[in-house]
């Protein structure tokens, strides 16, 4: 994949939203300082009533910390190769760093003159400055980004006669930690919750027990394209995530995926069809009838499709 040179405007509209978020939040707190209480209000009833107070200045050095981090990722994301991806990182760092500096700056400028309440409103304020922070630097970095390619592998040789199989592993490390990490803590709150009633533990815990064991199911799986179709089936729960009839592709292929072109990383759906992403890389892409497609993450992905070349093949009258 070739990288498309990025023009100046383009590095700009990158870099600056971060740039200026963090700017904002420093002349803030740099000119707020003398009139600052000791106490900030930090959390507010349904009415906007303060019912919370702490110093500000931990916040203001997390929420600096936070937008920090932004600039940097942004400034990462200009020599980044896979841009889509680098788009969907900045869109995530962005989208945080200004909704939380704009919260800080909001609630200081309360603080400072007094009030205990903080109007409900302020929310939608957030969220269009971080929709803003993050919408200019996406959109440039998926604009940069070039084309992907399909490749088309020509099909197996095989006799007449033969019967076509092909299987693979793949899978993410991060997934299983994470699904047990999150199965774990699920557990835990469960047990905490559950002098309080045994439903208030299932409802508290057990949703988090159900998201571990679903990112589980996404940690490793088995790929397996033969004369019944394709086939993507967990590994550890052997639960089928994607299964597709040999008659229903009508051709097949590889790319470069990158989590980016998919909206991050996982089992993924979009106006294209439905993918499987774990890493940036080939994906052997199965093209449907009717336009959609199917995508697997997989390092020998040509090879995939060169099986399911041959079993589209010997499907064909001569």
């Amino acid at each position: 994949m070739t990288t498309r040179t990025m023009g100046t405007g383009a590095r700009v509209a990158v870099v600056a939203p971060g740039l200026v978020v963090t700017a904002a939040l420093v002349v803030a707190a740099v000119s707020g300082a003398p009139t600052l209480p000791d106490r900030m209000a930090i959390h507010f009833g349904a009415d906007g009533t303060a019912d919370g107070w702490s110093s500000p200045w931990p916040a203001f050095w997390v929420t600096l910390a936070v937008t920090v981090a932004a600039v940097a990722l942004a400034v990462a994301a200009l020599r980044f190769r896979d841009r889509r991806t680098a788009a969907v990182v900045l869109l995530v760092a962005n989208l945080l760093a200004a909704i939380l500096a704009t919260a800080w700056i909001a609630l200081a400028w309360t603080s400072a003159d007094g009030s205990d309440t903080f109007p409900v409103w302020w929310t939608v304020v957030f969220l269009a400055v971080g929709a803003v922070a993050a919408a200019i630097p996406v959109t440039a970095l998926f604009r940069a980004a070039p084309p992907v390619p399909a490749h088309d592998v020509a099909p197996l040789q095989v006799a007449p006669d033969a019967r076509i199989a092909w299987r693979a592993h793949t899978g993410s490390r991060t997934f299983g930690v994470l699904g047990v990490l999150v199965a774990a803590l699920g557990i835990g709150i469960g047990l905490g919750t559950a002098p309080s009633g045994i439903a208030t533990a299932v409802v508290s815990g057990g949703v988090m027990v159900l998201a571990g064991i679903a990112t589980l199911t996404l940690a490793q799986v088995e790929l397996t394209v033969d004369r019944r179709g394709l086939r993507l089936t967990s590994t550890w729960t052997r639960i089928p995530l994607m299964r597709v009839p040999l008659e229903r592709i009508e051709s097949c292929g590889w790319e470069d995926v990158s989590p980016g072109q998919w909206g991050g990383w996982g089992y993924r759906f979009s106006g294209r069809g439905v993918a499987y992403v774990v890493r940036s890389g080939p994906g052997l892409v199965a093209r449907l009838r009717g336009g959609s497609a199917r995508t697997v993450t997989v390092p020998d992905a040509a090879d995939g499709a060169a099986a399911l070349g041959a079993l589209l093949a010997a499907r064909r009258p001569a």
